[in-house]
């Protein structure tokens, strides 16, 4: 009855050798994630490109401070009028009321785009700081595979016979 199971265990053992074996054995068939970080790190850089928004929240934030100026001005001009009467006083008005109709346009422009570009360059900005996780996770990755400076302990113990003596023993080396 065991035997039976041990020639079934064997010839199965067998055919998937056959049949998957060179998949699973060979060393062209090992994946090394060093590609796969390649293309990560690939990825993210394509879309960690913020110039644009640099740009456009330099225009979109000058926009709206020509805008914010011109409401301001406006605003103490219509404020300093005091007595209404007066040609002056009419005329810093209108002056005013202009100045805000002027800044409709520049602030209309300026807070869109400087908030537009403020959110993409925060978008872009994560994607620097993965594709720098990335890299740092490459590094790493590189480092372990070469076996370098690692700051972990590691013991391996391994048996030893000796045919020459009759004698056994277990040996360890750590290495840090």
């Amino acid at each position: 009855m065991n035997l039976k199971k041990i020639i079934v265990a064997f010839f199965f053992a067998v055919s998937y050798s056959l049949s998957f074996g060179d998949e699973v054995i060979s060393p062209q068939s090992t994946i090394d994630s060093a590609k796969i970080y390649y293309d990560l790190i690939a990825e993210e850089n394509y879309q960690a490109y913020s110039r644009p928004n640099v740009i456009g929240m330099i225009a979109g934030g000058s926009l709206t401070v020509v805008g914010g100026a011109l409401v301001g001005f406006g605003l103490y001009a219509i404020l300093d009028a005091s007595n209404p009467q007066t040609f002056g006083d009419a005329l810093g008005r209108a002056v005013g009321g202009l100045f805000i109709c002027a800044s409709i346009p520049f602030l209309g422009v300026g807070i869109p785009v400087l908030s537009y570009n403020t959110y993409k360059y925060i978008v872009h900005k994560g994607h620097a700081n993965k594709r720098d996780e990335y890299q740092a996770a490459l590094d790493r990755y590189k480092l372990r595979k070469r076996g370098g400076a690692s700051s972990a302990l590691q013991l391996m113990i391994f048996p030893e016979l000796n045919f020459i003596e009759k004698r056994g023993g277990v040996n360890a080396v750590v290495r840090f």
